[in-house]
Order: C-alpha cells, then structure tokens, then sequence
C-alpha cells in the first residue's frame, strides 16, 4: 500500500497532446500548489533533467501552453488541474535541469478582473451580485454566498478582485479560483482527513489571544426608517473580554449579523497554525484535518487546509505537505 501511495505516475498533457510516455524518463519532480489564501494562484511547477539540452533545441513550451496533469495512484486518478505558461523559466547546473512554471489562470483570462470599475448596483442580494459580477467576465462559478439583502453596493476606483476580495472578508467567505472555475462561498465542499497514518512530520505554532473578544457589535437601519439600532453578537465562552464596535451602519438586520458573525468567527481565543508533511494523499486546499485528542490534548480539533502543496519526484515519491489554521 505505502508503495502505491508514494511512487505514483504523473500524466501530462502539454496543449492537448499527451505527453507522458516522452517525458517520463525526464521528470525529475512535479510541484502542485493549491490554496485558498487570499493572493494565492494554483501553481504547477514541472522539473526536467536536460542534460543533452534536447529542451533547449529540439522542443520548447511556449508562452500561455497549456498544461493539464493528473496524479495517478493505486489505479485512481487525482486531477491537478489546467495550467499555463508565463514568460520565463529557470535553468540551473549549467542548464542541465529546466523547471518551467505555469499557474492556474493565464493574464487573458483574469483580464476582466483586473479592471479598475466604478459601478453601482441597487436592491440586490450578496448571492446575485457576485453570480453577476462573475458572469460579467465570461467565467464559470461555484457561488455559495448569503442571501443578504444589499440596498445599495458602489463600486468604487476598485477591479472585481478587489471588490469581491473585500466582500469576501467582510462576509467570512472565500474567494479564490481553482481549475478555471471562480468560487466565492461560506462553506466549501470538503473532506476531512485523519492524517496520522501518514504523517512523516508535524511544526505546530500555538498562541492564545492575550485579548480575547467577547462581544461584537454594528449599527443597522430600522426598517423603512431612517433610524438606527445595534446590532450586538456574544462569544458565550469568553468571560472579560473586549466589545468591537464595527465601523459603518448595515442597511438591515441580515447585512449586519453576517458582518458581526464574520468579525467574531476571526477573533475568537484559540489561534494555532500547523504544517504536516505526509505520505501523498489527494488532499485539496479546504478540506479538514482532524487532529486527535490522544496526540495533540487540548489543541486537538478541526483545522482547515488554507494551502497544500503535493511533490512527486523519484527520490521521495508522492508527498504532501499542509499548512493549516485555526482561529482569527
């Protein structure tokens, strides 16, 4: 079984055209990089050994190639995702080892995103006005929003990233995209993984909040009136702690409780975060780890994988390494 899990096969599709059987005996290591960190892009990094300079000379990847690749293990196959070519790649010992880097969007198709806007949008939900903003750039969604009601959404010297980057974290969403599809969503679908059977070595970084949150609150309007009430959310397990008063007025209820919920989710007492390496599993950026209590005590629980990056290289096989977080 160990065998199977760590010494897989790497299929590569470089434009279309399968590519394994003529790279196979080249590949020196494969890196996939998936997260759901704010800035972060998905990233394939693709290291072949050139010691006849045969890539220099009889075949190159040319900017915006596209490369698809799959890993495949114990008869399954684990999809990485499409990628494509930058400007540039890395030659080193005398280029006799090239790693050509591609990343999960090319600049044409974030083009849209990047365009400063101003724009002003009335009586909309969250849901819709992300769904419509995504649309508007021709590009595929998984939205998984709210249904806040929006009186009123300006957008202003902002591009679309900019914007639903701050939608995103005002309303404890994510946002990121993955294989050309553009999510934004409260809960992701995930998996949870026990990783213990694997695990080759763990770094875990604890720190409680010298301050912890009791309380969050935020003004809204009353409704059909011009009048103000506080909207105001408790952490029932902090006991002292500091009231946060949110800046702004919410134009309803809705808008407020998802704003506070957002505020008191990222504060709360226990922050902790943790990388693990493991024997290769197909573990997507999202997905939970479960620390068990019997090893970890009292920081045992769920965490949530915000960047995993998978290696497969002749030397070590398939490995997974995972950084998790927990806590504001």
């Amino acid at each position: 079984m160990e065998n199977l899990i760590r010494q897989p096969k790497v299929k590569v599709f470089i434009n279309n055209k399968d590519v394994t059987r003529e790279l196979s005996d080249f590949i020196l290591e494969v890196v996939y990089t998936d997260s759901i960190e704010e800035k972060a892009k998905d990233e394939l990094q693709l290291t072949l050994s050139n010691l006849d300079r045969r890539f220099l000379k009889e075949w190159a990847i040319e900017e915006d190639s596209k490369i698809d690749a799959s890993i495949v293990a114990d008869s399954q196959e684990f999809r990485l995702g499409t990628f494509y070519v930058g400007d540039s790649f890395t030659l080193r010992e005398k280029g006799s080892v090239l790693t050509i880097s591609a990343t999960s969007q090319s600049y044409e198709d974030l083009k849209a995103f990047k365009v400063v806007r101003n724009e002003s949008y009335e009586n909309i939900t969250l849901r819709e006005l992300v769904s419509q903003i995504i649309s508007k750039c021709s590009k595929k969604s998984f939205v998984d929003a709210p249904e806040v009601p929006l009186t009123r959404v300006d957008i202003v010297n902002e591009t679309y990233e900019q914007f639903l980057k701050r939608l995103a974290r005002d309303y404890n969403c994510k946002f990121f995209i993955r294989a050309g599809t553009v999510v934004f969503a409260k809960d992701l679908p995930t998996k949870e993984w026990n990783i213990t059977p694997y695990l080759i070595n763990d770094d875990i970084r604890f720190k409680p909040k010298k301050e912890a949150v009791r309380a969050v609150e935020m003004e809204y309007y009353k409704p059909a009136s011009k009048e103000t009430l506080i909207y105001r959310e408790e952490n029932p397990d902090v006991r002292g702690g500091k009231t946060v008063k949110l800046y702004g007025i919410a134009h309803n209820l809705k808008e407020a409780q998802e704003k506070v919920r957002a505020v008191l989710k990222s504060r709360s007492e226990l922050k902790a975060e943790a990388t693990f390496t493991i024997y290769g599993q197909p573990i997507n950026a999202g997905d939970y780890i479960v620390l068990p209590e019997k090893l970890y005590g009292f920081i045992a629980g769920k965490y949530q994988a915000v960047k995993v990056v998978h290696s497969i290289s002749k030397e070590n096989g398939w490995r997974t390494k995972i950084t998790v977080r927990k806590g504001g």
